[in-house]
């Protein structure tokens, strides 16, 4: 195991022996405290994504109009929303349920290297002012502090299950789409141009 996946299983086996209470040395070396995010602002800002719209085409056989919920673009747009909801959960989680025990770093160093990725176009800090208090703690906490072998330490806490937090960390397919079923002369239509 490497030293981050050590850390994680340390703070872990820390975490069964101080009961829950004190401080841990989360994957990435940042001292923190774990506390419990209520499920009601988990539930909340997972809300805020909207489900996407499922598709109708018309059913000449039945001429009536359809959902057709195999629809490639509607798969994708679903996994989206599904993802975007699993890491708005996580952001909360990062942002409430992780208590630095000293505190944003007196260096601005990490902040230098987050603006050079955004510089490069591999981040974007837009949504987000750095001069502000809460908005750079933010960042610290969820782009340095935490890292996803940290994860399932925080959701623990809240209540939030490891496949939850798996589905919402892991990348969702890209390139795996159903297919309708094309043996039907009345297949609903999914291909690019739909």
């Amino acid at each position: 195991m490497g030293r981050r996946g050590g850390n994680a299983a340390a703070a872990l086996a820390r975490e069964r022996r101080n009961g829950h209470d004190g401080p841990v040395t989360l994957s990435t070396g940042v001292r923190a405290r774990i506390v419990p995010v209520a499920a009601t602002l988990l539930e909340e800002v997972a809300a805020r994504i909207p489900a996407p719209e499922v598709p109708v085409w018309h059913n000449p056989d039945k001429d009536r109009d359809e959902p057709n919920p195999l629809h490639p673009r509607y798969i994708e747009a679903e996994a989206k929303a599904n993802r975007d909801r699993g890491l708005a959960a996580i952001d909360a989680m990062v942002m409430f349920g992780v208590e630095l025990v000293d505190g944003l770093p007196d260096d601005d160093g990490w902040l230098d290297k987050l603006k050079f990725l955004e510089k490069k176009g591999l981040l974007s800090l837009d949504d987000y002012d750095v001069s502000d208090p809460v908005d750079k703690e933010f960042l610290y906490k969820r782009f340095i502090a935490v890292a996803s072998a940290d994860l399932a330490l925080i959701s623990r806490r809240s209540g939030i299950t490891p496949e939850e937090i798996a589905r919402a960390a892991g990348s969702f397919p890209g390139n795996e789409t159903r297919k309708a079923d094309t043996g039907s002369p009345s297949a609903p239509p999914g291909g690019p141009g739909d």
